[in-house]
């Protein structure tokens, strides 16, 4: 597709072949200085673990074999792919009218391997509409895209079909060769290059021109985003950082290509598909945005304390901190915990408060990491509402107001992801509320997140399984009463178990994708812990969490005996008074920093760019990423968060409609489809405004009083109001707790 490499310019023979490899090497170099420093800076003095030999093909092109191996590059890492390669060029070579292939040619295999790769579909993503239990924007309109986009014919585009993939990862670099001949003929928008094996990529620095091809890809103001690392999470995260950087819509139309086997390679395959299947749970949404920035401005007014960006005391830092979850193998722990609850911090997450309350332990934490009503019924079951006097909320700004009411004190931190507070740091001086991140998917990240931030470096893991042992277990703890005694059950689809992966003390846990994508979380935490010389030992008979020493508690009993209470007392008035703040600031202050105007233009703007509509493939993808260019441009020139919250649904609709453009063939058929996908995000973003202006008064919940008429807004030109759902009950039982008035227990 383009030219940009002359051919046979990289030819050379076997006399001259050392100066050719150091006179490549040292080219490459400067490139890397230039537009990768940190690549240059690794590799210019870099000593290979494996020693390598290099030669020339019968061409000219230069080769490379590992010297323990005996065979060149491809031959050993590509065998069953080069012995096609190698049968099909002899048959080529037989023939009278075909041009003659060089086996021995390192380049003409990668040609070969590319030809093949053309004829290979795009990935495509399996979207299904979900039930809205809360009656939200952004279901109404992506429901009506995803409706529409089930309902048209999905024959994945080849890319030979149109010569254009938006987002392009590549498992492997080996000698280089094949991304001359891929940019040759293929346009791609964003290039990740992922070389586990750095040895590899050493090599590649003596055979392919990368300083042509960096400079090619700068001046199409292409992106490539290099991964040399073969740690498999540090590869998903730096996949996921480029879709971030990108455009998280690009997971509609992307493409993986496996460049060469090893066994490295195939794990990092692996892991870049699971990573993609979370990637449209982390694009956000409107209305969530919304409701958290609601939530943060009640507690605001409502004088809570939030968290300060002050480095907690050195006295309390190495208090041991129990972090529990309410997984099944909390049970087996709950003695010891009963009986060294006082020389120990107790963090609650969720619904193991339930577990403790009932086991006689009291908890000195609560984290919640959701923004959902329905914490506060969850909250309701125990009996003994004095049992959450001393209790701190340990949350970020997000949680529902009914749920801080409940608690005389908190913990709040301001969410980093979502960029309110710093907002407000900007708009309201509140600069030394302190941001929590990695606090998702679930409870046990705002747990370990939210300890870890506060500043305590000793902390154990119980119940936080993320998963079971046993198919036959309970997911829960039997102590939780909401689960066991309330009929809200935990055999649901949410709760299933359809993977395997080991286990703390050895063994398997059965789990899911969402129980895995929270220890990644969890990890990413403790890895932040360590660095900054804290500890972290995993009593849970659950999940493996790397950094974490796994430990039984009856291990810990010899040490417990040797320590003293803690004087929990002093410790909460230290918290409360030093290490969390309230501010006395008032709605009509937050009215006046939170400008519906500007939202409103942000959308105009949105709607004046997809105004005018592209009539082919090409056209579509550049308007696509002209939207994307613009919120980033807010982002960077105006404010994140005004970007933020436009992106957050619109991100997801685009990954829909860059699905949509790879789904069929048809020019006329993918016309008609953007199109009226198009035409959905304009209604979206004609109406989302009306419901923007409500701030900082939109509650999750209550939100309902804007809506009289029962309906989730009004109808528009191309999605109709769907009904407001009924109101989410989780007690369906109802049950006579014996436990009416807690009482702390030792034994």
């Amino acid at each position: 597709m383009t030219d940009f490499i002359e051919k046979n310019c990289d030819l050379t023979n076997s006399e001259q072949l050392s100066d050719f490899l150091i006179t490549r090497f040292r080219a490459n170099l400067e490139s890397f200085k230039k537009y990768f420093p940190k690549i240059a800076s690794e590799f210019e003095s870099y000593i290979p673990k494996q020693s390598m030999d290099f030669f020339c093909s019968e061409k000219g092109t230069p080769n490379m074999c590992f010297s323990d191996e005996n065979l060149s590059f491809y031959e050993k890492h590509s065998p069953i792919q080069f012995l096609e390669f190698s049968s099909s060029s002899l048959l080529a070579n037989l023939s009278n009218n075909a041009e003659k292939v060089d086996v021995t040619d390192p380049r003409d295999f990668c040609k070969y391997q590319i030809d093949a790769m053309l004829n290979v579909k795009f990935n495509s993503i399996n979207v299904n509409d979900e039930a809205d239990p809360y009656g939200q924007f952004h279901y109404k309109y992506l429901n009506s895209m995803i409706k529409y986009y089930n309902g048209t014919s999905k024959e994945r585009c080849k890319i030979s079909d149109c010569m254009i993939v938006p987002f392009f990862v590549m498992v492997g670099v080996g000698l280089g060769y094949q991304l001359e001949e891929m940019c040759r003929r293929i346009d791609i928008a964003n290039l990740v290059i992922i070389e586990p094996n750095k040895d590899v990529f050493f090599a590649s620095l003596h055979t392919f021109d990368w300083a042509k091809f960096l400079s090619h890809f700068d001046s199409e103001k292409k992106r490539i985003y290099f991964i040399l690392n073969d740690d498999f999470n540090r590869v998903g995260l730096g996949v996921y950082s480029a879709f971030l950087l990108s455009g998280l819509y690009n997971i509609g139309a992307n493409f993986i290509y496996y460049h060469y086997e090893d066994e490295a390679n195939l794990k990092i395959h692996k892991e870049i598909v699971h990573r993609y299947k979370h990637v449209p749970s982390a694009l956000g949404f409107f209305d969530d945005v919304l409701f958290g920035i609601a939530h943060s401005c009640y507690s605001l007014c409502h004088k809570k304390n939030f968290v300060l960006n002050v480095e907690m005391k050195d006295e309390y830092q190495y208090l041991p901190v129990f972090i529990i979850g309410s997984g099944p193998s909390l049970d087996r722990d709950l003695p010891f915990i009963r009986k060294y609850q006082d020389k120990a911090l107790i963090i609650a997450c969720g619904t193991a408060i339930d577990a403790l309350y009932h086991s006689g332990i009291k908890a000195d934490f609560y984290a919640n990491t959701e923004r959902i009503p329905e914490i506060f019924q969850t909250l309701s079951i125990i009996p003994d509402k004095s049992y959450f006097d001393d209790v701190f909320l340990l949350c970020s700004g997000v949680v529902h107001p009914s749920v801080v009411e409940l608690f005389k004190h908190t913990a709040i931190f301001g969410k980093q992801d979502e960029n309110f507070f710093r907002h407000l740091a900007s708009n309201l001086n509140l600069k030394n509320i302190d941001t929590v991140s990695n606090m998702n998917p679930l409870v046990g990240n705002m747990g370990v997140s939210g300890a870890i931030r506060l500043g305590f470096k000793k902390i154990f893991l119980f119940g936080l399984d993320n998963g079971k042992k046993s198919v036959d277990q309970s997911i829960h703890s039997l102590y939780t009463t909401l689960y066991k005694k309330r009929g809200y059950s935990d055999e649901t689809e949410f709760y299933s178990t359809n993977q395997c992966v080991e286990a703390n003390f050895g063994g398997v846990c059965v789990t899911n994708d969402l129980f895995i994508q929270s220890v990644s979380g969890i990890e990413i935490s403790i890895e932040n812990l360590l660095k900054n010389k804290g500890e972290c030992f995993n009593c849970s008979d659950g999940i493996l969490i790397k950094g974490a020493v796994p430990v039984h508690s009856e291990e810990l009993i010899s040490k417990f005996n040797l320590l003293e209470d803690i004087d929990k007392t002093e410790f909460k008035k230290y918290l409360a008074s030093e290490k969390t703040q309230c501010f006395d600031i008032s709605e009509e202050q937050l009215k006046k920093v939170i400008y519906p105007q500007i939202y409103e233009r942000i959308c105009s703007n949105i709607r004046e760019i997809i105004k005018n509509r592209p009539s082919d493939l090409k056209g579509w993808i550049d308007l696509i990423q002209t939207v994307w260019n613009f919120l980033n441009n807010i982002a960077k020139d105006l404010s994140p968060f005004y970007a933020g919250v436009t992106e957050s649904s619109i991100s997801s609709m685009l990954t829909v409609l860059t699905g949509a453009l790879f789904a069929t063939n048809d020019p006329d058929e993918r016309q008609k489809n953007a199109n009226y996908l198009m035409d959905i995000i304009d209604d979206y973003l004609q109406e989302s405004p009306l419901v923007f202006e409500k701030l900082p008064d939109y509650i999750m919940g209550e939100h309902r009083k804007y809506y009289p008429d029962g309906k989730v807004g009004k109808d528009m030109p191309h999605v109709r109001a769907p009904n407001f759902p009924n109101e989410v009950n989780l007690i369906k039982e109802n049950y006579d707790d014996p436990i009416k008035q807690f009482i702390k227990q030792y034994n």
